[in-house]
């Protein structure tokens, strides 16, 4: 048994890990927990486990610096990093810091998980081998029965986690699956919209329609003359394997299944199938096609059955466009709801014309994250945050197309843009106040950090705001102000230029003359000169 050490300062988050996944079923043991990285790193210390599972963000010591640390004691643990939608950015860079891999706590599945931990049983399995120890583990252990269940089979073989070098004739036997070779074809059948059905429908009502549905799968199979073996996927998913059913039969009866999904439970169901292969030794590239040309509904809808993969509308060689938040805040700052529309649709369907289905995920992943970070600018609340936030990440589970990811952010960004009219319209107090502080103080260091503390609104919102207003920018109307001092002065003074630069707030007397030559068209001396003259 390889050891797990689970690290999460949440009580019932460790104790849904535990409760999960059959751990000794799949070859491991959960060997500790603690709730923060200090307390982790002694368990680590004490217990030397095969696999660390940590949260990115913990008390005492963090996910970042306790994976560092782990990461300095040992070079070959694995380490699988727990993180939220808000935290991907900080994940990607624990990536770096050598993570393994990393699950999105609200999107985690059993499966999920299940597939992490198997696909690190095989390199864990591989490492030893390298090093004779998991021959020396295999004697100590009881040896595995010869049998293994059909359904297990083929979900090793598909997942990859199943070497074909353990898939002998005999266990092929056993299993039923010795003779099926020739024309093969797999299903990937999933329900739509998932998320929304599940909350919908209670545990109970779910796991009936799962059950049922698989059994009617059976049914159309066999009505239809086809051999078919079944093997699960998460809930609302199942994979279906085909022997002797040519393409025209294929997508007969996928489209059945999705006829009978619809008229005995009222849901609809996609259906990706991979192309024609000959062996079990095939089913892991026939997975993952038949997944991938499922995923497809994301670009060309739900409740059909995929068969094909269209072809890219763009030059694959071409680069995407970028993602460029800067400007579409400057649309949102600025109230404009048709040019935020236009970017949002934009990015999209550049996307789109390149099938891009990591990319679409990774530009949702980043409004969102633009979405909140703004909220976070505009409020204190942040009970109120949280809530949002939570909603938000609950919404766009649900969204199945890039009709409803476009359709979707247009809208919160539109709520987003009536946010901000009703908060500019309470916080227009606060440039009078600014404006004020700076002709007051113009002769101390000012900085936008300094104004947005004084005014208690974030220095993004203020900058905004402020060129709202008065149709400047913050940072040059500082500069107006302190150079229209510094002309008083060098016209009613006989002060040198560098005592002046320091009056008005600007201490290097170099860059002030520099400044004021650029502002002005005249030095200081020549200035002073010509107002005498």
């Amino acid at each position: 048994m390889y050891k797990v050490l689970i690290v999460d300062d949440e009580h019932l988050v460790r104790y849904g890990i535990k409760a999960m996944i059959d751990w000794e079923d799949i070859g491991f043991k959960v060997a500790g927990e603690a709730g923060n990285g200090k307390d982790g790193l002694l368990a680590f210390e004490e217990l030397s486990p095969d696999v660390v599972i940590s949260d990115i963000k913990m008390p005492v010591m963090d996910g970042m610096e306790f994976i560092g640390q782990v990461r300095a004691l040992d070079k070959q643990v694995k380490l699988i990093l727990l993180t939220c939608l808000e935290d991907f950015d900080y994940a990607q860079k624990a990536l770096r810091l050598g993570t393994t891999d990393y699950l999105i706590k609200s999107d985690m599945m059993p499966i999920d998980l299940e597939r992490v931990m198997l696909n690190l049983r095989t390199l864990l399995d591989e490492e030893r081998k390298g090093s004779g120890q998991l021959a020396e583990q295999q004697a100590s252990e009881p040896s595995a029965p010869e049998t293994i269940a059909a359904d297990a089979l083929l979900m090793g073989l598909a997942h990859g986690t199943l070497s074909e070098s353990r898939v002998t004739e005999a266990k092929l036997y056993a299993s039923g699956l010795s003779d099926w070779e020739g024309r093969l074809t797999l299903l990937h059948i999933g329900i739509d919209y998932m998320e929304e059905l599940s909350r919908r429908l209670a545990e109970g009502d779910l796991s009936r329609l799962h059950t049922e549905a698989a059994e009617a799968i059976r049914e159309i199979c066999a009505s239809k003359g086809c051999r078919s073996e079944q093997f699960s996927g998460s809930a609302g998913e199942w994979n279906v394997l085909l022997k002797g059913a040519d393409s025209d039969a294929v997508m007969e009866l996928g489209a059945s299944i999705i006829s009978r999904l619809s008229g005995d439970w009222g849901v609809s169901a996609t259906v990706g199938a991979s192309g024609m292969f000959h062996s079990l030794a095939a089913l892991r590239d026939a997975y993952t096609q038949a997944e991938r040309r499922y995923k497809l509904k994301l670009f060309l809808g739900c409740g059909i059955v995929i068969g094909t993969e269209p072809r890219h509308q763009s030059d694959p060689g071409s680069s995407p466009a970028p993602m460029l938040n800067k400007k579409l805040n400057e649309y949102l700052y600025s109230l404009d709801k048709e040019a935020m529309r236009q970017y949002v649709i934009r990015i999209f369907e550049d996307a789109e014309a390149r099938l891009d289905y990591e990319r679409t995920h990774l530009i949702s992943i980043e409004l969102l994250l633009n979405l909140t970070n703004m909220y976070s600018e505009l409020t204190n609340d942040h009970e109120w945050l949280y809530e949002r936030k939570k909603e938000l990440y609950d919404q766009i589970k649900g969204l199945e197309t890039l009709e409803d990811l476009k359709r979707w952010f247009v809208e919160v960004y539109e709520e987003l843009i009536r946010k901000l009219r009703s908060v500019y319209s309470s916080d227009k107090g606060a440039i009078p106040k600014v404006i004020a502080y700076i002709e007051q103080n113009y002769d101390q260091a000012l900085s936008l950090q300094v104004l947005s503390q004084y005014v208690h609104l974030s220095k993004n919102y203020l900058a905004h705001l402020f060129k709202k207003e008065t149709g400047e920018g913050i940072i040059d109307y500082i500069t107006r102000i302190r150079l229209e001092r510094a002309k008083v002065l060098l016209r009613g003074t006989d002060l040198k230029s560098g005592e002046i630069s320091l009056m008005v707030g600007i201490p290097d007397s170099k860059y002030f003359s520099k400044l004021f030559k650029k502002m002005v068209g005249a030095t200081p001396s020549e200035y002073r000169e010509g107002s005498d003259g």
